[in-house]
């Protein structure tokens, strides 16, 4: 049976979402979007600087290995910059000491001089400076500076 006004005012009142409510939903809305595109570009950045950091990484290995095979190893410096690229790159070779070495290498007739080679690769993302910096080290020829030189030691021992 029909109530008259009473059923038809108790039915609207619960027909719908009030527009506070519609208005908080569109809020949470909008800062949950804004939180997940704030993410995205990110991640965006992250992927992109870990790209440049494995072309870096790839440039100063191929430098490495280049070392005793292109490059002699030999105490100083060389450097340049990659073809089509905004990278650079520097090869730092010093001798190591035997003074540096435990005893008992330093006891062996060795006929070699053992080289620090550093690779460093350097590169601009915007307007922050970047590098890489690898280490490793080689044999080369002994460098004989004077009589009392480890090596000529260790031959007359």
């Amino acid at each position: 049976m029909w109530n008259g006004w009473r059923g038809v005012s108790a039915f609207n009142k619960q027909a719908g979402f009030s527009l506070l409510e519609i208005l908080v939903a569109f809020v949470v809305m909008a800062f949950v979007v804004g939180v997940i595109l704030q993410l995205f570009g990110t991640s965006m950045r992250s992927v992109a600087l870990a790209d440049e950091y494995s072309y870096a990484v790839q440039v100063a290995e191929s430098h490495l290995a280049a070392v005793g095979t292109e490059i002699p190893v030999e105490a100083g410096e060389q450097s340049g910059k990659e073809k089509n690229s905004a990278y650079a790159w520097q090869i730092k070779m010093q001798p190591i000491e035997a003074a540096t070495l435990n005893d008992k290498l330093e006891k062996l007739p060795l006929t070699v001089q053992l080289y620090q080679v550093e690779s460093i690769v350097t590169w601009q993302q915007g307007d922050k400076p970047r590098s890489l910096h690898l280490t490793s080290l080689r044999f080369g020829k002994p460098q004989w500076k004077h009589a009392a030189s480890p090596y000529l030691k260790c031959w007359l021992r």
